[in-house]
């Protein structure tokens, strides 16, 4: 397993990286830079946004987490990040304070020392509260594997989250293909 090529922001000033970066020698991802000519994948993704999810507290979600997923090309702003308050309880956030959810533990993944929802929560969420985002959903049920109303059946999991059923209507009416393009 290799090691993360993501500056960390502990190490590297902000004046160090913009130098980096004047260079030539990195580029911007997410919250911290990369060497150029690195490949990047998800891993690399999380771990540009370690810095702002804190001490493992916050999970990354809704688009921020379809962007580490690979089915956004460049991070959303702002960083979409939720407290799960199933982990850490309720007590009092810095403001502005993040979402509260109650995830299942099959919601997250843990990619590095980042929270993110999986991608089927990923796309599930999207589809409940951020409209026009069906292309994005779509992209990452289909990096799972799966089909829309194979989705759409799983999503039937997702117990109490408000907008379920439109969520999950609009799961079944994803096209099982991705359009085709020249």
């Amino acid at each position: 397993m290799r090691s993360s090529p993501v500056l960390d922001p502990m190490q590297f000033s902000v004046a160090e990286r913009s130098a980096l970066r004047l260079d030539g020698e990195c580029v911007p991802l997410g919250l911290s830079d990369v060497p150029v000519g690195v490949p990047v994948g998800p891993a690399d993704r999380a771990a540009s946004l370690a810095a702002a999810t804190g001490r493992h507290d916050l999970v990354v979600e809704l688009r921020s987490a379809a962007w580490v997923h690979g089915a956004l090309r460049r991070m959303p702003s702002p960083l979409s990040l939720a407290v799960d308050v199933g982990r850490t309880g309720r007590r009092k956030l810095r403001s502005p304070a993040p979402r509260e959810v109650r995830f299942r533990p099959a919601d997250l993944d843990r990619i590095g020392d980042v929270l993110v929802t999986t991608p089927l929560r990923t796309a599930f969420d999207l589809l409940r509260l951020a409209p026009g985002s069906e292309d994005v959903a779509a992209t990452l049920i289909r990096g799972e594997g799966l089909t829309p109303p194979i989705a759409a059946a799983l999503a039937q999991l997702f117990l109490r989250c408000p907008g379920k059923e439109r969520a999950i209507e609009r799961l079944a009416a994803l096209p099982s293909q991705p359009a085709l393009t020249r």
